[in-house]
């Protein structure tokens, strides 16, 4: 019989093997797909597999090694070198990434699926158990991570931050209010759309997509409530111009906060107007055979007899020798079901029988409430927020912290900061956000460039930084234009670098959120040190080895060539600021003409 493999690499936080923290969120990997065998390979350290019922029963995979496991009789035999274990359930866990591949029974299609540095989902463990069905799989993730893979598998057609954003605000809410749906089935989340479809990184990406990824960080710990209470979201595709209210589709989830809505910003989507035609043989077996619908006589037609307040059909009469009635989502699940996702893409169509045919004409996707994902990228698109956005389609909810949870980071704020550190790096904070609100009010001439709150993010170690920020150790900080992350306070303190790194990296994102399209890294890293008056100790004899200053600039090999890149940048700068004035600096960053744009290419 011919197997499928589904093969996944699991990143583990730098330390010791990590223990399941109760915080974390349980998600099924690979949800209705019943596992036959996994192997495990152990990358650059030991991989553990313990037995959940006797932890201290484990077989050891040496580094580089591999190990089977297989279902038995309703237990599970892992194979590790001759030595061989027995449990219903395991727990894999390891202080470096491991590889886990997953064996079906029926022939599919293969997929891979494999996270790298930057960014990738920060999966700590896995754990495996026996089913009647097979083996099952559940990885634990903390609540940012699970947000990042939700987007990652629900947001395909979102580009726009704010609408990325709001679609964070309404994936954290939603795990938060809904935590422990398949907790029976000992876990808390499926990945698939009877939850949230959760998504891993594959092995091409390497790491989640940077614009989820802001998007997640950004919005960290805000959720949506109403009188100080967590809301019930709910998003589809595209409305088709007006929102659904939940009342009319569930009638136990009737909030003031969703009702239907009149949409302008999804027209013109793919979705907006479609039409299916589907023959009156085929209707009428779905109703008889998949519906359990009884009339006698042949289906001559099939009318809307009723509307919703949105105007989407809510029954259907049947006209045969008896005229019975059908609820019109009953009759829409069936048909995709057997016709194929999506044959009748919403309830919002009108209906007409041409000869033996019926034809559906319909607007939108999906059942239409709360947030649409075609009129959210749409606002977005013309730059209007996520508050904005999430008000909209949840009028009368507010966009708020949530509750702490425990184990996650601490936060201190200031007026125009959010810090975000771990406990070790708590005597360093009060300090670190004086000093990046003194460091503001340097910049009182182009101050204005910055974002009202900026969120800055410490980490307890180097490592733990470079896994998340991907960069090189030498590396200080670094910001994407929405958010600074930093070396741990600690060190950049014991360095003396502390105020000027904050200085350097404030500036980043002032010059950065003011750069125009097409304008080089080189000018915006030049331009900081020369706002900023930091002196770089480059070699001016350094030998790039025919690599362009842009490439240095962007993705140094070293150190060296960092600081040489920096000292070339920053003289550019100040060469541009003598022959033009230091006004240009900025008209060149934030409007460049033609001209302007040819002669920083050739530099």
């Amino acid at each position: 019989m011919k197997r499928e493999f589904v093969i996944l690499y699991i990143l583990l936080a730098v330390g010791g093997p990590p223990a399941l923290r109760g915080d974390d969120f349980r998600i099924e990997w690979i949800s209705g797909k019943p596992i036959e065998a996994l192997k495990f390979g152990a990358g650059t350290n030991i991989l553990r597999l313990c037995s959940t019922a006797h932890p201290k029963r484990c077989i050891l995979v040496q580094p580089r090694g591999w190990a089977r496991c297989a279902r038995s009789a309703g237990f599970i035999i892992c194979n590790a070198a001759g030595v061989k274990q027995e449990s219903q359930s395991f727990v894999a866990t390891s202080a470096s990434g491991f590889h886990l591949e997953a064996t079906f029974p029926k022939p599919a299609k293969t997929e891979v699926r494999r996270s790298g540095q930057a960014r990738a989902v920060p999966v700590r463990a896995a754990e495996v158990q026996a089913t009647p069905k097979g083996l099952r799989v559940v990885l634990p993730v903390d609540l940012e991570t699970y947000v990042a893979g939700v987007l990652t598998g629900e947001a395909g057609t979102m580009r726009s931050p704010p609408a990325l954003c709001a679609m964070a605000v309404v994936a954290r809410t939603w795990a938060l209010r809904w935590r422990g749906r398949h907790r029976r089935e000992g876990f808390d989340f499926c990945s698939l759309t009877h939850c949230q479809v959760f998504n891993l990184p594959t092995e091409t990406e390497n790491s989640v997509p940077t614009a989820i990824s802001r998007a997640v960080q950004e919005t960290r710990g805000k959720v949506l409530k109403y009188h100080g209470q967590l809301i019930d979201v709910y998003f589809s595709a595209d409305c088709g111009g007006i929102t659904e209210a939940a009342a009319d589709v569930w009638p136990d989830r009737a909030a003031p906060y969703l009702r239907s809505i009149t949409d302008p910003y999804c027209s013109g989507s793919e979705h907006s107007s479609w039409q299916q035609t589907l023959s009156l043989a085929t209707v009428s077996a779905i109703l008889h055979d998949n519906m359990g619908v009884r009339f006698r006589g042949p289906l001559r037609d099939l009318k809307v007899e009723q509307r919703d307040a949105s105007g989407r059909a809510h029954t259907l009469r049947l006209e045969s020798n008896t005229a019975p009635r059908v609820d019109a989502n009953e009759f829409r699940y069936p048909v995709d079901r057997r016709l194929g996702w999506n044959t009748i893409k919403s309830n919002l169509y009108t209906l007409q029988r041409r000869g033996d045919s019926l034809v559906f004409t319909g607007h939108g996707l999906g059942h239409g409430v709360g947030l649409c994902q075609a009129g959210a990228e749409q606002m977005g698109q013309r730059n209007i927020s996520s508050e904005k956005i999430l008000a909209t389609y949840f009028p009368g909810a507010t966009v708020s912290e949530m509750a702490p949870v425990a184990g996650n980071d601490p936060i201190l704020s200031s007026e125009h900061f959010q810090l975000v550190f771990p406990d070790n790096q708590e005597p360093w904070a009060n300090k670190t956000l004086n000093a990046l609100e003194a460091v503001r009010r340097e910049m009182e001439n182009w101050a204005g460039a910055l974002p009202a709150k900026v969120r800055v993010e410490t980490f307890a170690t180097t490592p733990d930084f470079i896994h998340a920020a991907n960069q090189p150790s030498w590396v200080a900080a670094s910001t994407d234009g929405i958010f600074i992350e930093l070396q741990p306070l600690s060190t950049l303190d014991r360095k003396g670098i502390l105020v000027s790194t904050l200085r350097h990296e404030l500036a980043h994102l002032a010059v950065h959120r003011e750069r125009a399209p097409g304008i080089p890294h080189w000018l915006e890293e030049g331009l900081v040190l020369y706002l900023t008056g930091e002196q770089v100790s480059g070699d001016s004899r350094f030998d790039f080895r025919g690599r362009t200053l842009e490439e240095s600039i962007s993705k140094p090999r070293s150190e060296a060539e960092m600081k040489a890149a920096y000292a070339l940048s920053l003289s550019r700068v100040r060469n541009l600021a003598r022959e033009r004035g230091q006004a240009a600096l900025w008209q060149v960053l934030k409007h460049p003409s033609a001209s302007d744009i040819r002669w920083l290419k050739n530099q």
